[in-house]
């Protein structure tokens, strides 16, 4: 990406029943679209639901959550779905579940079970700057070393500093790893549950950087509705990695809150896909 080139994004939302009536008035087709996997989803869902927004023009990027994955049987089924589909390109994770519901205990396991059952779908997976909550570093290393050679991009979990990830970013670099990274940034969500969310992922440090972006403004105040802004933590991670080729974009975690994601939008500098509304929808931060 060259320094003056605005940064794509892609939008990561959840498979909801109203997700088409709310999502093309501030999102439109072609844009790219991540959908997540919930425990109490399934991927079964997700599967429908990516297909579903396929079929209005959107590009879409499912995920699949190994320790949801019930049998091979049931992958295979809904590989062959996103394939009639045309959905090439898909999100490997271990998913939340804390046993394995089949026979795929972590990512590693579901990516080769995907490039074993076509070679040419695209397979996406995740990058902590921060570490896991729930491994070592060196587990975290070992497992990056073991994915990284049949993964075709990296989305990174929610980070709160630039500088980190651009650490992240030479660390990648240093370790051999040339996969085309997708930050991860939150959209509009409330601070009570980006700090509950926070703990959970492990990104703790960061919200302690965070407080030139208006995070810690909003914690001062009493009110569990206030939403965070990340407009000025996308313009410091576009400064910081403006020109660095394996900078790919922002991944936006949506939280399905449409209602003030227009406002982040139009504030930060991200291309947005053609079939977007114009800007008079946009409403003016209140």
């Amino acid at each position: 990406m060259s320094h003056g080139a605005v940064p794509q994004v892609r939008l990561e939302v959840a498979p909801s029943a109203d997700l088409l009536e709310r999502l093309p008035a501030v999102f439109g087709a072609p844009g790219l679209v991540s959908v997540t996997c919930l425990p109490h989803h399934g991927p079964e869902r997700t599967v429908a639901a990516s297909i579903e927004l396929a079929a209005h023009g959107y590009r879409t990027v499912p995920h699949l959550a190994a320790r949801s994955i019930t049998s091979h049987v049931g992958l295979t089924g809904m590989l062959e779905q996103l394939q009639a589909a045309g959905i090439q390109d898909l999100f490997a994770v271990a998913g939340d579940r804390r046993s394995p519901a089949g026979p795929y205990a972590w990512s590693g396991q579901l990516l080769e079970a995907i490039k074993a059952f076509s070679p040419d779908m695209s397979v996406g997976i995740a990058g902590y700057p921060e570490g896991h909550p729930g491994l070592s570093a060196d587990q975290l290393k070992h497992s990056l070393e073991a994915k990284a050679p049949l993964a075709s991009c990296m989305v990174t979990q929610m980070c709160f500093s630039a500088k980190t990830i651009g650490q992240y970013f030479r660390t990648l670099r240093s370790s051999g790893i040339e996969l085309p990274v997708w930050v991860g940034v939150p959209g509009p969500v409330s601070t009570k549950k980006l700090l509950t969310m926070g703990a959970r992922l492990g990104v703790g440090r960061s919200l302690k950087l965070a407080r030139g972006t208006g995070m810690a403004r909003a914690l001062w105040k009493r009110h569990d509705l206030l939403h965070y802004d990340s407009s000025q933590l996308i313009r410091d991670l576009h400064r910081e990695l403006a020109g660095d080729p394996l900078f790919a974009g922002f991944n936006v975690y949506a939280f399905n809150d449409f209602h003030n994601l227009p406002g982040l939008l139009q504030g930060a500098p991200l291309a947005l896909p053609t079939g977007t509304a114009p800007d008079p929808i946009f409403p003016a931060r209140t």
